[in-house]
């Protein structure tokens, strides 16, 4: 009588797995290459807190840069084998219009980066018209980048990248936001200009997927140009921090509709390629 209960219910169970969902795969860790942790955030989120955000959402390694730079050495000597350090020129906010020609703010740079400097970026950097690049200032700040082997990495339109590369051609980009209001057109073609170009997705997941769908144009770059996109979240005020699963989990969302090995490069190996090695 048991045997043949057995019987019965082997289908029974065969077919109640067959139904049920496959187990979802694990989380893609994320390598998320636009952190800002800055003085405005250093009470509110101690070191610690910081890091346990970043655990919680998944993340397993960040690049950070901070106004003032003190910010990226705390979070770092916190986490040294988890915080790669980027180099904002900004003393505090006021910097940020017109680093470019501040010849006092490019003695400042080169006296943080000498040495044993930590940073393996410039930036995130702001340059918002194509004739601040030809700032006699800004050729300082390139010569300092070719000559520590720093990524570039800067808020600008396509217009400024494009002014960026015909200025240093040799120049290491990391495009923040992939220009924020660029089409994904405009990023594929800038992509296929230059080889030394990379693009990061802080605040462009409701582009990328603005319903429940990837946007085609989006998703085809995307596949086409695997290697060269990486993930940011840009923790530019403090409010992004008390957001900051969520902002991880916009990525993850669009991240999941994209074959699995396009996914993994964007997520955390692109990031392991470039700077992961350089702590």
């Amino acid at each position: 009588m048991l045997a043949a209960m057995r019987w019965i219910a082997a289908p029974l169970i065969l077919l109640l797995a067959a139904a049920s969902p496959a187990p979802a795969a694990p989380d893609l860790p994320i390598f998320d290459l636009h952190v800002h942790y800055s003085r405005s955030h250093w009470d509110a989120y101690p070191p610690a807190q910081a890091l346990e955000k970043m655990t919680k959402a998944g993340v397993v390694k960040a690049l950070v840069s901070s106004t003032p730079d003190d910010g990226t050495l705390k979070l770092r000597q916190a986490a040294p084998d988890r915080i790669f350090a980027g180099f904002r020129p900004y003393r505090d906010s006021g910097d940020l219009g017109g680093w470019f020609s501040n010849p006092r703010l490019l003695s400042y740079a080169e006296k943080r980066l000498s040495g044993q400097s930590p940073h393996v970026v410039f930036g995130e950097i702001h340059i918002l018209r194509p004739a601040d690049v030809n700032s006699p200032v800004m050729s300082g700040y390139l010569e300092l980048a070719a000559k520590r082997k720093l990524y570039f990495h800067t808020h600008s339109d396509a217009a400024v990248v494009q002014a960026l590369f015909d200025k240093a051609p040799n120049l290491k980009v990391l495009w923040a936001h992939a220009g924020f209001f660029e089409p994904a057109a405009v990023v594929g073609q800038l992509l296929g200009r230059h080889a030394n170009l990379w693009v990061e997705l802080s605040y462009r997941a409701q582009d990328i997927m603005p319903g429940d769908r990837l946007d085609a144009d989006w998703e085809k770059v995307l596949v086409r140009h695997a290697d060269r996109f990486v993930i940011g979240s840009d923790t530019w005020e403090a409010s992004r921090w008390s957001a900051y699963e969520q902002i991880i989990g916009e990525h993850r969302a669009w991240l999941n509709k994209l074959p699995r090995e396009v996914a993994e490069k964007i997520a955390h190996r692109n990031g392991e390629r470039l700077i992961g090695g350089k702590n």
